[in-house]
């Protein structure tokens, strides 16, 4: 019975042994843990410094700094009587803790603390413990002396005793420090030279919502530029940011007053202008007072908002959709150019990235426009260099740059190191070190697929920590410099642009889409009436803008019946909307992994064994990739649904990091909480994965879909291999089991005969 159930132990074993993939959950990113929000009365606000930004610092004797940055609303001006309530602990260790120089400040340390410049006051180290100190902020410090307007908090430590005993101190800042602020409202200033501000302000405690609007029936020109517009704000802002494209009819659904907006379209578009006091007043759908030079020019604008005086109205506008894309471009690039009024700029052209560059193969920073750079100061520095590669260029594998760089020799050594970045990606991380003192070249070759037709971004990070030091003689500052002379390297990719084409899969999205630095190979198709598609397209835009930061954003943008025969052949596209709605599918739809019932809307399985019908009422949202049957070199993403909620479900599956990191492959469905996916040559459905009560309505044998023979679906290698080792153990584990068996009914049979052998000669001695 024993061995019965070790068999029954190990057959489980086996069975539940994970030969298949094991589908799994995915992980949720954690909130972080809620502190006491911003609090604002009247004209009073107390901002902790955990909502900030600001997380605990360790200050460590002698010497010690930290700083926070913020910025408050454009439309709040710093007033007297604000203050700072600081929490600390304090901590002391050595030998010489006995010698107490003062009873109120044994050691004779103190933190110094500094507001926009101004020294505010100072705090003696009394003891060990934890402390707090109040501190009120003098008018001469409410103004900041930055140039992009934040104010500056810095908290000094200066322990110098430590240099003259064997005493150490570690002072904790602590995020539950707060500002109680007071403050006056005003206007904010306007100044198309700052953008992102006054839409964005660094550091802000308290986040801002734009929306970006566009007419109820645009022309594709004044879609293209809003995209741009937003992927232009991706670009600059860097981050996550509350930014919208909405229509002017849906702009009755929203309190105006909350917002800051940003129209774009030909004056005609928007009779809601009347009321913004632009410098170039719109009215009777035309802009009054316009030069006659600027009839066919881009009008860029700013004014407050009539429905907030906190809030900003601009316009991206102009007489022509052409001229209204002049206009969008310019905004994209952050760098509008102001003359008399920093509020309005006509744009007459716009040099957009050419289709062809020259090919340099070798180029120093210097010839690029840069001098040597010294980054100082304790921290992380970075520099920037900006160089351009030819299309010829974009698939070497021999690329490289040798940088040429020395440092002083106050570093850590054990903490303090470099690192490059290539348009987002860390090619190369080097630790400083004694020898790195003197002038040093380290070649860093660039990896495959990094670069990009155009412009390209060299960032060089240094992050420089020194080690505690009592040396007061001012230079104790870290100091590291790269040379104009460093160089790069970029030859012609000698097997030719197509010499490895690229891998189709969704898990390589958006990056697979991006081969131009300016976003100008991609093109979004939409139908003219379905507005969700915009507002997806312009998500994807500002997260494109956000991730490859382009210089100047050069999307492109067509309605679904009439999309322009240069897209159909130089551009990858991005396809929104309905099947049905999306006349433009027919031309490829057979060739599509899942192709569409354009009478339904639903993305047929036919080629999979098993197809699934979709109970009524449940949407969901499709997600299709091939290669364009239109140029090889580029793609083609259908981004749809069974129903309009479904197209918005496929979006979120770009958007969403949660579902974003479940894609692959080239087929995905998705119901907003689980994504399934598929390849193309695969026999077995998805739909039932993650559509509850989807029933089996047709099994059929698999069809010849792929170069006339049928599919085959890949074995993986390890299969094979694991069966056999299985099925080894298994019959291993049996006849080990009957031979226990025979062995033990032979013991027994020996053990009878030897039992009636002894009473044999029992009853013969008897």
């Amino acid at each position: 019975m024993k061995k019965m159930f070790l068999i029954l132990g190990i057959l489980s074993i086996l069975l539940i042994t994970p030969f298949h993939v094991a589908a799994r959950a995915p992980e949720l990113d954690v909130q972080p843990e809620k502190y006491v929000a911003i609090e604002i009365n009247g004209n009073k606000a107390i901002v902790p410094f955990l909502d900030l930004g600001y997380r605990e610092r360790t200050l460590v004797s002698p010497y010690g700094v930290t700083n926070l940055y913020f910025n408050t609303p454009l439309s709040w001006k710093l007033v007297s009587g604000g203050e700072i309530e600081i929490h600390y602990d304090v901590f002391f260790s050595g030998a010489d803790l006995d010698k107490v120089i003062d009873s109120t400040n044994p050691y004779g340390g103190n933190l110094l603390f500094t507001f926009n410049g101004q020294i505010i006051g100072t705090a003696p180290l009394e003891g060990t413990g934890s402390h707090t100190v109040r501190l009120e902020i003098p008018d001469t410090a409410l103004l900041s002396i930055l140039q992009d307007g934040r104010h500056q908090l810095t908290i000094s430590l200066d322990a110098h005793f430590s240099c003259d005993y064997d005493i150490n101190a570690r002072i904790v800042i602590k995020p539950t420090s707060f500002f109680d602020l007071v403050f006056e409202e005003s206007s904010p200033e306007l100044n198309l030279s700052r953008l992102p501000s006054p839409f964005y302000l660094e550091n802000s405690f308290i986040p801002d919502s734009t929306l970006v609007v566009v007419a109820d029936e645009p022309g594709a020109l004044e879609l293209q530029s809003a995209l741009n517009v937003m992927a232009g704000f991706g670009s600059m802002i860097g981050r996550e940011y509350s930014m919208q494209l909405i229509t002017l009819g849906q702009l009755a659904g929203f309190d105006p007053s909350l917002y800051h907006m940003i129209f774009v379209g030909t004056a005609d578009r928007f009779p809601i202008l009347t009321e913004v006091n632009f410098q170039i007043p719109i009215a009777d759908g035309k802009f009054v007072n316009l030069p006659p030079a600027s009839e066919g020019d881009g009008v860029v604008e700013l004014a407050i908002s009539p429905w907030n005086p906190s809030k900003v109205i601009m316009a991206v506008s102009g007489n022509s959709g052409e001229a209204v894309m002049k206009a969008g471009q310019a905004v994209s690039s952050g760098r509008v150019f102001v003359y008399s009024s920093p509020t309005l700029a006509f744009v007459s052209n716009v040099q957009v990235l050419s289709d062809t560059l020259p090919i340099v193969e070798d180029f120093t920073f210097e010839s690029l426009g840069y001098v040597t750079e010294t980054l100082s100061g304790i921290g992380v520095k970075s520099q920037e260099y900006i160089f351009y590669v030819s299309k010829e260029q974009v698939l070497t594998k021999d690329a490289y740059v040798d940088l040429i760089y020395y440092h002083s020799g106050l570093l850590d050594y054990g903490v303090s190191s470099f690192s490059v970045d290539l348009n987002g990606q860390v090619i190369s991380s080097t630790p400083f070190n004694k020898e790195s003192e003197q002038v040093t070249t380290l070649r860093i070759k660039f990896p495959p697929g990094t670069l990009r037709f155009g412009e390209n971004r060299l960032d060089i990070r240094a992050s420089m920590i020194v080690l505690p030091s009592c040396d007061t003689s001012g230079f104790s500052d870290p100091w590291f410099t790269i040379s104009s002379q460093s160089s790069i390297h970029l030859p012609v990719a000698t097997a030719g642009l197509n010499a490895e084409p690229l891998l189709k899969d969704l898990k390589f999205f958006p990056e697979l889409f991006v081969t131009h630095s300016d976003l100008g190979d991609i093109a979004f198709i939409f139908p003219k009436s379905d507005v969700a598609s915009w507002v997806i397209a312009g998500k994807l835009a500002f997260s494109m803008g956000q991730q490859f930061n382009p210089l100047i954003a050069n999307l492109e943008a067509a309605y679904s019946d009439e999309v322009p025969q240069g897209i159909h052949d130089d551009n990858s596209m991005i396809i929104l909307g309905l099947a049905s709605e999306t006349p433009f599918l027919t031309e490829f739809n057979d060739m599509l992994p899942a192709p569409f019932d354009m009478a339904n809307n639903v993305a047929s399985e036919r080629q999979m064994q098993v197809v699934y019908r979709i109970p009524d009422g449940v949407s969901v949202g499709y997600l299709e990739l091939m290669l364009s049957p239109f140029n090889s070199e580029k793609s083609i993403l259908v981004v749809s649904g069974n129903d309009r909620a479904g197209v918005l479900l496929a979006g979120d599956g770009l958007l969403v990091n949660e579902l974003e990191t479940q894609l692959a492959g080239v087929f995905a469905i998705t119901n907003g909480k689980q994504v399934a996916t598929g390849n193309a040559s695969s026999p077995f459905s998805i739909v039932d994965n993650v559509v509850p009560g989807a029933v089996a309505v047709n099994t059929t044998p698999i069809p010849e879909i792929l170069n006339g023979g049928a599919p085959v679906v890949e074995r993986p290698v390890w299969l094979l291999p694991a069966i056999i080792i299985s099925s080894l153990i298994v019959v291993g584990v049996l006849g080990y089991v009957a031979v226990s068996a025979l062995a033990k009914r032979r013991q027994e049979r020996l053990k009878i005969l030897a039992g009636e052998a002894r009473a044999n000669q029992t009853d013969e001695e008897k």
